[in-house]
């Protein structure tokens, strides 16, 4: 089940333009603590861990982790999409601005202020076709099965979680919380044959 709260984008207290109209937000929620479902394939290693490629695996993204894993999604690429990047291949097609650089985490959601350059996301943020923000990370899995202090269940939990880009998207797997996480599950979507590093990177 998904939260459907508002856009952080959709309050004027928390959005703001430069003189050369490049939006800027005050406080955005990149990713948070929760429990969400990813199919087998999409968990890093899920190979060697015996993981069933088409299962759904509820995968809990730890509070602890999360704090943790806070630097390194400072100043990060805001990307118009999905794919994953890095220093020989940073992809500037993609990039439509970045994430700023003091990332707090509030005990459920690791937010951070943004700044969107192109006009055309600025648009499309603007019209609510990217209506949520999608985190990409690096994780270890461990998939000891277990309840959170709420009693949710889970079959593994998120650790050393490394960031890699946030992305606008339609609709996240972290929820709308997480305004303009993570890409909610698509069924019999394999990005690994588009990009070969996606599962090292999804989260």
């Amino acid at each position: 089940m998904y939260d459907r709260p508002h856009l952080a984008f959709d309050r004027e207290s928390l959005r703001s333009y430069d003189a050369d109209g490049r939006l800027r937000v005050a406080r955005a929620n990149l990713s948070r603590a929760a429990v969400n479902p990813y199919y087998g394939r999409e968990i890093p290693g899920w190979r060697k861990l015996g993981l069933d490629s088409e299962r759904i695996y509820q995968m809990w993204r730890h509070p602890d982790e999360l704090a943790k894993a806070a630097a390194t999604f400072a100043q990060l690429p805001l990307l118009g999409w999905h794919v994953p990047v890095n220093a020989e291949d940073h992809r500037p097609a993609a990039v439509i601005g970045c994430v700023g650089s003091e990332i707090k985490f509030d005990g459920v959601h690791l937010y951070a202020p943004l700044i969107v350059w192109a006009q055309d996301a600025i648009d499309d943020i603007e019209s609510g076709d990217k209506r949520e923000l999608s985190s990409a990370y690096r994780y270890d899995p461990d998939m000891t099965p277990g309840r959170t202090p709420a009693g949710e269940a889970y079959d593994g939990v998120m650790r050393n979680i490394i960031g890699n880009h946030v992305a606008t998207v339609e609709m996240g797997r972290a929820g709308p919380s997480c305004y303009v996480g993570d890409h909610k599950l698509v069924a019999r979507m394999d990005y690994s044959k588009m990009f070969p590093d996606y599962h090292r990177l999804r989260g």
